[in-house]
């Protein structure tokens, strides 16, 4: 907080540092001392290391040359800084004031800068090289500009502060006076209380005016003034009480009135003011009386004692704002003339430095954003290789499952084929050979002849896909082929054997053999004696995809076919061609002989017999 230490009283009064003069009227003016926190600032408070050590790194970077170069900040540049940063047209004028008043006094009321002739801010050579200071001065006591200026109140209207407001001149209150009361020197409280005779006859006619005194009333006070002042003699006038003017002495030489520098004293007087400074009523008020025309002429002497007071403290209070802002705002514009050197120097800004941090942040989140899109690309792989292996068991797992479902039930068709046809051999060998041979084809109906031919149910199935075994028929419907071949009804219970055993041999190679062989595989059992006898060869095709279901994959992993396997010749194919429409003409035949036995056979059961799908389930019962 600023203080007024002296009584300028002469023009060339040696000022000390951080001293300006302030004028308080024209017959007054005291001296000014600012606060100095910058007188040590190697043991300031608040210094970081890291900081400081970083700083003096950069400052190590410059030549003295240019240090005293960039330490150096014009006029120009303060003025553009003031109207940018301070609001208050007020505060901005008395800056400007402050300049001009330094640069024409030269006074070091700025310490540690200073202020040349030409008008160059700049900082004296104590604190110019030592780094240290300079990190004190820039970065601890300049960092206070824009708080102090933020601290600051300002009207919302015209962003003027209170100090240059009128609104400040209108709100006063009586207990603000001791505040500048004790910030003055007792030198300066001695010239305070030094009222000037025609500076209170002022402030007494302006009193009168505003309550609206009589004249006689009028008359009175200035009687009482005059007493006061020592223009008459208290003795010979009527009605003086001396008691009143106690510690008021006058100085008729000089036209001076002194008063007690007593704080009680002076507030004895203010006191009596005090209604009248906290706006009273225009209302007329009288002085009948020499003793009560005393007392309002120290009402009047309050009221200037106060004014006085109050005047002085706005000034000291604008004066140390301003100050405030001239350092503050000086130091700055110093801090990044130094920063614009040093960037200058490095050969690349603080922006570029913060958008490389930048950058630098925005790399390394990326950067964690790919190893977790990685991350999750592996564990998605492994997953999908799981699934996959997990699929191919199953797969390998039903067909290994289907297959030995397909093999058990033919063999289980084979071994039931093998004990009808011996239960039927004995009632008639040919029936029975065409039952066995009906029985074992439609018991596989995946096994197909090439070239479209039909499912050799040898004449005695009801349905092309069925394995359903027809009853005993008579020895004339027993001529019939099987596979595609004509079979002979002689030979009796000897054929039936041999064709069981035939066709056992013949499911067991189908079933038991490899994999790879079941495709397109056939085996053909002919009787070693009669090689004549086409009823007695038996063809076995097991290339049906029932049989064992096969993927591509395992297809194309199979090993292929030797030449030495059983394939069908051309010359067959060409035979089966040729006689292809014999064969068909033949089992239309067939057919029709076997709808007319049926026909006759149902009329020679019983009435009650059911329908022909009936009659087929009885038949596969037996």
């Amino acid at each position: 907080m600023a203080r007024l230490v002296a009584v300028c009283r002469a023009d060339d009064y040696q000022f000390d540092r951080r001293q300006l003069p302030l004028v308080v009227d024209d017959n007054l003016k005291m001296v000014v001392q600012f606060s100095d926190n910058c007188v040590d600032c190697e043991n300031v408070r608040g210094i970081k290391r890291k900081e400081l050590e970083h700083f003096v790194q950069r400052f190590s970077m410059l030549s003295k040359d240019e240090i005293a170069v960039e330490m150096m900040v014009t006029s120009q540049d303060i003025l553009n800084m003031l109207a940018h940063m301070v609001p208050c047209v007020g505060c901005r004028r008395s800056v400007e004031r402050l300049f001009t008043q330094l640069v024409e006094g030269q006074h070091s009321a700025l310490e540690p800068l200073i202020i040349t002739r030409k008008g160059v801010l700049s900082v004296n050579r104590e604190f110019l090289f030592d780094p240290k200071a300079l990190y004190a001065l820039f970065y601890i006591h300049g960092a206070k500009f824009n708080s102090m200026m933020d601290s600051i109140p300002k009207s919302k209207k015209n962003k003027r502060c209170n100090l240059h407001s009128l609104e400040t001149h209108k709100n006063r209150t009586t207990g603000s006076w001791i505040d500048i009361w004790d910030l003055l020197a007792q030198e300066c409280r001695e010239e305070v209380v030094l009222v000037d005779a025609d500076s209170l006859l002022e402030t007494l006619e302006n009193y009168l005016r505003k309550h609206r005194f009589c004249s006689e009333c009028k008359a009175k006070v200035l009687r009482a003034y005059s007493i006061l002042v020592g223009d008459l003699d208290c003795n010979t006038e009527k009605g003086y009480c001396a008691v009143l003017y106690e510690g008021l002495r006058c100085c008729p030489q000089e036209r001076h009135i002194h008063m007690q520098c007593d704080t009680d004293f002076i507030a004895h007087l203010i006191g009596r003011a005090e209604p009248e400074l906290a706006g009273g009523s225009r209302r007329d008020r009288h002085a009948k009386t020499l003793d009560i025309a005393q007392e309002e002429v120290l009402t009047c002497l309050g009221i200037h004692i106060y004014e006085r007071l109050h005047r002085i403290w706005q000034k000291l209070k604008a004066e140390e704002q301003t100050w405030q802002i001239l350092f503050y705002l000086g130091v700055d514009a110093l801090k990044k003339s130094f920063e614009m050197a040093m960037e200058r120097k490095q050969g690349i800004s603080n922006l570029e430095l913060i958008c490389e941090e930048l950058l630098e942040e925005e790399r390394a989140k990326e950067q964690k954003r790919e190893q977790k899109r990685q991350k999750r690309k592996k564990k998605k792989a492994k997953s999908a290789q799981i699934v996959d292996s997990v699929e191919r068991q199953c797969e390998e797992t039903s067909v290994q499952c289907q297959c030995d479902k397909t093999l058990s039930n033919d063999k289980t068709t084979h071994k039931s084929c093998s004990e009808k046809c011996q239960m039927f051999g004995d009632q008639n060998s040919n029936t029975t050979l065409a039952s066995m041979e009906s029985c074992r084809i439609s018991g596989t109906p995946d096994r197909q002849m090439k070239n479209g031919s039909m499912n050799s149910d040898c004449g005695y199935s009801s349905d092309v896909e069925g394995c359903e075994c027809s009853m005993p028929s008579s020895n004339e419907g027993s001529d019939i082929l099987c596979d595609g071949r004509c079979s002979s009804h002689d030979g009796g219970d000897s054929v039936c054997e041999s064709l069981i055993d035939r066709c056992n041999s013949c499911s067991n190679s189908v079933c038991h053999g490899p994999p790879s062989k079941h495709d397109h595989s056939h085996c053909t059992h002919k009787p070693k004696n009669d090689s004549s006898a086409p009823s007695e060869n038996c063809k076995c095709a097991s290339g049906s995809p029932s049989l064992i279901k096969m993927s591509l994959q395992d297809m194309l992993e199979a090993p292929g076919t030797s030449d030495d396997e059983d394939f069908i010749s051309e010359e067959e194919i060409q035979m089966f061609k040729a006689n292809q429409s014999n064969l068909l003409l033949k089992r239309q035949e067939l057919r029709e002989t076997l709808r007319k036995r049926f026909d006759t056979l149902q009329q020679q059961r019983s009435p009650d017999t059911g329908s022909l799908d009936h009659a087929v389930q009885k038949m596969c019962n037996l």
